[in-house]
Order: structure tokens, then C-alpha cells, then sequence
């Protein structure tokens, strides 16, 4: 939770109010654009804003402009932390 917060109040308020509005992806119900929406800057995460933690084991890298690919993987050390190694590869 603390880390939602945290992310949430590192967005700017115009962001936060993102949130707020019709659920993106679905038809329009009204041609007018929504301007009433307005929010409390101090005021925490609503419910439709969601923080993703991701914690790979393995990135595959490509670049296409260089046309570089490098494979970044994780393994755990001696003392359980992790490390990474890369290896560039052909693309």
C-alpha cells in the first residue's frame, strides 16, 4: 500500500484525474468532452489506480535502431541475493 501511495502521489494531479473518467476502451456514450472531473491533490489512490511490482528472472533486449540484442538473467549468489549477467546475442 505504501508503495501505491507513493506512486500515486509522484503523478501530477492532471495524470490522477486519468483515473477518474469513463473506462477506457469502451464506445463513448456522449460526444462532450467530461470537464467536470476534478480531484483532491492530498486525497490517496482511487480504486481504478493499480501499481504492478514486477520481479523477472530473464529480459530479452532488442534494439532495433543499433540491432543489438542482449539476454539479461538473474541467478541468486552465495548469500541469496540476487545478481545478473548479460550475454549479447544475434538478433
Amino acid at each position: 500500500m505504501q508503495q501505491r501511495e507513493k506512486a500515486w502521489f509522484s503523478t501530477s494531479v492532471k495524470s490522477r484525474l486519468q483515473y477518474l473518467g469513463p473506462n477506457p476502451g469502451l464506445p463513448c456514450i456522449s460526444e462532450q468532452p467530461i470537464q467536470d472531473l476534478s480531484i483532491d491533490s492530498s486525497t490517496g489512490p482511487v480504486g481504478a489506480f493499480c501499481l504492478l511490482v514486477l520481479d523477472p528472472d530473464q529480459v530479452d533486449y532488442l534494439n532495433l535502431k543499433s540491432n543489438q540484442r542482449v539476454e539479461f538473467a538473474s541467478r541468486l549468489d552465495a548469500t541469496g541475493a540476487k545478481c545478473w549477467t548479460s550475454e549479447r546475442i544475434n538478433p
